[in-house]
């Protein structure tokens, strides 16, 4: 594995944007799940201070993206900024926000995610909340926007640690059987009952949150592997990014004592470092393709999340749901 020995767990987003910044002047950049106080805030300012020529701003909330938008132009007039509303819960809203992007794209990261919802929910199309916006509406997005992609372009998807709790479920990915451990799920799709014990987390085979997290992170590493795959051909390259427990909105779902528990299980990050981790994967040309990048560094996964066998049945399937093909 190529390694990034000029950084490190306690590398700051500006550090390594400075280090890059040749790689972000003049690109045009799309990131999803943008709003006030999680990651992407402190992303879309350390990109702006090394003069992008575009900034993509998508997320759900029109007046959060706005309120980014706003700061943005205030500071940094020069940067083109554009705003992009979609849902990654509704593939038409997905869609058409994919419809709006016409300028070739040099850089995408896939910021945005939900975490720890707390009874079983299905989006507009009919899937799981954590399935449909952590990997569905990711898919769908960014295989839509690959013919935008410019020769040496890179995707960064967010993934996390937390693939480690569940292999991808494909006997049961929307949770069916929702939560009364009835349905024989096969031994090497259940969840990895000492992964959550590592946690402080619950175990169960039904529908429990944070495995249904989990395993929609599997789904993105096994995605990162295959997409890496099919778009080598083309000059583009896919990494992805596990930027460690950081207090941000994504826990706010989580019941407070449950989130007592895992924070005194794992190492608190700041939203610098969080960052830091995201611009490495996104900028550093050293990483292997397919590559997860954890403490500015790339790493290993778990065994099930880069089996590439599983990487293309998740694919077959993940046209079948999002209902098209692509020819690449």
């Amino acid at each position: 594995m190529a390694s990034v020995p000029k950084f490190n767990s306690q590398s700051t987003a500006s550090e390594v944007a400075a280090a890059f910044s040749d790689s972000i002047k003049g690109r045009n950049i799309l990131i999803t799940g943008v709003g006030p106080g999680g990651l992407s805030q402190t992303l879309v300012q350390t990109l702006a201070d090394h003069a992008p020529a575009t900034l993509y701003l998508a997320g759900r909330s029109p007046a959060k993206v706005n309120a980014i938008a706003s700061s943005l132009q205030a500071t940094h007039p020069a940067i083109q900024t554009r705003t992009i509303q979609v849902d990654l819960a509704s593939f038409a809203s997905i869609r058409a926000a994919a419809a709006q992007v016409t300028a070739p794209l040099h850089l995408l990261i896939n910021n945005a995610g939900v975490m720890n919802v707390p009874t079983r929910t299905l989006s507009a199309d009919g899937y799981e909340m954590h399935l449909a916006v952590n990997y569905l509406g990711l898919f769908l997005l960014t295989n839509l926007l690959v013919p935008r992609l410019a020769l040496g372009a890179r995707v960064m998807n967010v993934a996390s640690s937390a693939h480690t709790i569940s292999p991808f479920r494909f006997d049961d990915y929307n949770f069916d059987d929702d939560g009364k451990g009835e349905l024989l799920l096969p031994e090497e799709q259940r969840p990895i009952k000492a992964a959550l014990d590592g946690f402080g987390l619950p175990y169960g085979l039904g529908y429990v949150p944070p495995v249904a997290y989990g395993a929609s992170k599997t789904a993105v590493v096994l995605y990162t592997g295959e997409l890496a795959r099919r778009l080598k051909g083309r000059g583009v390259s896919v990494t992805c990014v596990n930027p460690g427990p950081i207090a941000t909105e994504l826990w706010r779902e989580m019941p407070e004592d449950v989130r007592q528990q895992v924070f005194a299980n794992l190492p608190m990050r700041s939203k610098e470092q969080g960052v830091a981790d995201y611009l490495v994967a996104a900028l550093h040309l050293g990483l292997s393709d397919g590559a997860y990048v954890e403490n500015c560094e790339e790493t290993d996964v778990a065994p099930f999340a880069k089996d590439g066998k599983q990487a293309q049945r998740l694919w077959e399937l993940s046209e079948e749901l999002v209902r098209e093909k692509f020819a690449f």
